[in-house]
């Protein structure tokens, strides 16, 4: 075997190595999720539309992040969830059906399930990245919860773009059901409170309803709920 013969060799087996690991990445992400929405039915599809609109944001911004990376953090951005007691979830998941606002206790201790998948996560290798955004996911623009301290710019930019996927998500789908104009003045009242607030800005400047739209359709035509 020549030495051109043998890199080309080489090269295959890295290639195959390399599409062997993306799948299993992929295959244990999706049960993850899977495990997330048996366990909280009510959360189906959520972490596809945080994804979703994660990337776009990260596009309108020139692309500052690593799209996989993101689409890393955003799919997995609650799996600290399914650490958390029985009664928590539960109290949680009812307040939010009812559209209202958790008691104070379950807010705190529901919130602990992003440091606790930002420290799961971390042990993995490559996803040391993920790990750190989806710890800070929760953390709000103008003051950081105890548990990081973070605000503001020192809160990492990937958990910023999370934050804003996520909240127009339950504006729009999982809580108040809002209208896409009602869910852009919800998140515009947001600005520099709970979220970035150039973040939220871009954000609005996409054309949400065309993405929608389009979301939607390739959801309905994978046989997936949105």
């Amino acid at each position: 075997m020549t030495l051109d013969e043998q890199l080309v060799r080489y090269a295959k087996d890295l290639a195959r190595i390399y599409t062997a690991r993306e799948r299993t990445e992929s295959a244990w992400g999706e049960t993850l999720i899977a495990l997330l929405e048996r366990r909280i039915p009510l959360l189906k599809g959520h972490h596809r539309r945080v994804a979703f609109w994660s990337q776009h944001l990260n596009q309108a911004l020139g692309t500052p992040l690593p799209p996989k990376t993101l689409v890393q953090a955003a799919l997995l951005h609650d799996v600290g969830l399914l650490a958390l007691p029985d009664a928590i979830v539960q109290d949680w998941a009812e307040a939010v059906s009812e559209k209202r606002l958790p008691n104070p206790y379950t807010r705190e201790r529901f919130v602990a399930h992003a440091k606790i998948g930002g420290e799961v996560l971390s042990r993995l290798p490559g996803f040391e990245e993920a790990a750190d955004w989806i710890r800070h996911h929760h953390d709000a623009w103008s003051r950081g919860y105890a548990e990081s301290g973070l605000h503001g710019e020192a809160i990492p930019l990937g958990a910023r773009i999370l934050a804003v996927a996520e909240v127009f998500d339950y504006f729009t789908h999982l809580q108040k059901r809002l209208s896409l104009p009602a869910a852009r003045e919800r998140l515009q009242s947001l600005a520099a409170k709970r979220l970035d607030p150039q973040l939220v800005q871009a954000f609005l400047e996409l054309p949400l309803e065309a993405l929608l739209e389009n979301f939607r359709w390739v959801q309905a035509h994978e046989g997936l709920d949105y």
